[in-house]
């Protein structure tokens, strides 16, 4: 196998050189005896440590110095060797803040507390690969190497390109040492096909565990939850947005002490909820009003006030910071009352606003709503959700598309239990085109785009309604 270029021996230049640093953020103070090394997800405490040692802790964040040079530098300031080995104790001791590099390649950077650099035991004749979980992107001072697997995060220069381009396949361990003991320390590169034999990562698609890991706090060190990160740079999105021009279907507003008479009791509804796709005959207009009153209107806005600089609302469904990001829009086939088209529901003015969809958008839309059904539903409506992420990103880092998701997903248990409650046929779908979506109604697809489809359906095929 010929020698990888990242190799500085290889291109005829020094060899890599193994160093270690703190992070650039870390900051190493003394008091009492006790050496603390404070960094964004916790703080280490050293005891003990002579005042030679600490000094030379206290210029590493940001640095970088091989383990010996630190050694020698300790020596010639009159340390001695007690002082040498209480260094690399400390050192062994500094996981969480510890960045171990290979210059000028790469560095290892911790990213969480638990974080730790465990260098491993690697024959020369043994093959790497990089782990299919691992990606590169652009970070502000640079490329980054990152994995939800891994708890450090790898700032990377130019020659290191060439070695990760020569991971996509087995690498032998000769080819590039220390570069490649670093990548598999840091959890970036495996040994042999372990990655593949793993139960519990074969059933892992690359984005979903990404998606996981960095949608929740543990694995990363990146902003997170409410940071209101727009709050100087722009005003937050209105909390209703303004309605579409168009032709106004008025919808009709149900009295909810009737509803509640008339309704199933509670327990009764939740046991009898199911997904349907086959109905009676189509629902009317007067159900749609009311399934949408009941389920998604604005019941009031909330002006901005201390700790929500942020106009809000209250709707029937539960959504994160009262943000409510979502709109509905109606693609309809059969509703008694209601022509069939594209619609745009206002839920503070509880009324629908015709869209100028092209038919066969509309008929598209349908039919890849049957599609998720398994071709076993004829759609009759079709409500599907659209996120403006503008509005929840303004408040939320890390979180923002995941709360979404999770403000998607009570709104389908909100219309599935009150369309069972008045006798309709609701049916979640587990996905859906949304390049088609944003066509169809006229969206810029990263600005405001599907998250969510569901079906509405008369009442079910059998029943007596």
């Amino acid at each position: 196998m010929s020698g990888v270029p990242a190799s500085g021996a290889a291109m005829g230049g020094p060899a890599p050189l193994p160093m270690v640093g703190l992070r650039a953020d870390a900051a190493v103070e003394s008091a009492d005896g006790l050496l603390t090394i404070a960094q964004p997800f916790g703080t280490v405490g050293l005891r003990g440590l002579p005042p030679s040692v600490a000094a030379l802790l206290r210029e590493l964040p940001g640095t970088l110095a091989g383990r010996d040079d630190l050694a020698e530098r300790l020596l010639a300031a009159g340390g001695g060797s007690h002082d040498a080995a209480l260094l690399y104790l400390a050192l062994s001791r500094l996981h969480p803040v510890l960045v171990h590099a290979v210059e000028p390649l790469l560095r290892v950077v911790p990213i969480v507390r638990d974080a730790r650099f465990e260098p491993p035991a690697l024959a020369p004749e043994d093959t790497v690969r990089l782990s299919r979980f691992a990606f590169v992107r652009r970070a502000e001072r640079g490329l980054v190497l990152e994995s939800p697997l891994s708890r450090h995060r790898v700032t990377l220069s130019e020659e290191a390109m060439p070695l990760l381009a020569a991971l996509g396949r087995p690498v032998l361990v000769k080819e590039a040492p220390e570069a490649i003991g670093h990548l598999v320390a840091a959890g970036m590169a495996v040994v042999g096909d372990a990655e593949e034999r793993d139960p519990a990562l074969r059933g892992w698609d690359f984005h979903d565990l990404l998606f996981h890991a960095r949608s929740r706090s543990g694995r990363h060190d990146q902003p997170f939850g409410a940071t209101f990160r727009f709050l100087d740079v722009t005003p937050p999105e209105p909390a209703v947005r303004r309605p579409p021009e168009g032709a106004v279907v008025e919808l009709h507003a149900p009295c909810l002490a009737e509803a509640a008479a008339a309704d199933p009791p509670f327990t009764t509804v939740l046991e009898s909820r199911r997904s349907v796709r086959q109905y009676a005959g189509p629902p009317t207009l007067r159900q749609l009003g009311e399934l949408l009153y009941r389920a998604a209107r604005v019941r009031r806005v909330i002006p901005p006030q201390p700790g929500m600089p942020y106009e809000a609302s209250s709707r029937p469904y539960p959504g994160g910071g009262a943000v409510y990001e979502l709109e509905l829009y109606l693609t309809v086939a059969r509703c008694e009352g209601l022509d069939s088209g594209v619609y745009h529901y206002d839920p503070l003015g509880h009324r629908l606003v015709r869209l100028p969809a092209r038919p066969e958008d509309a008929r598209a839309m349908l039919d890849t709503a049957s599609l998720a059904t398994g071709g076993t539903a004829d759609p009759q409506v079709l409500i599907t959700f659209t996120s403006r992420f503008g509005r929840m990103s303004w408040k939320y880092s890390g979180v923002a598309y995941a709360a979404t998701l999770k403000t998607a997903g009570v709104l389908y248990q909100t219309l599935y239990l009150v369309a069972t409650a008045m006798g309709l046929s609701p049916c979640g779908l587990g996905s859906g085109d949304s390049d088609l979506a944003a066509r169809t109604f006229g969206l810029d697809w990263a600005t405001e785009s599907s998250v969510g489809d569901f079906l509405i359906g008369g009442p079910p095929a059998g029943s007596d309604s």
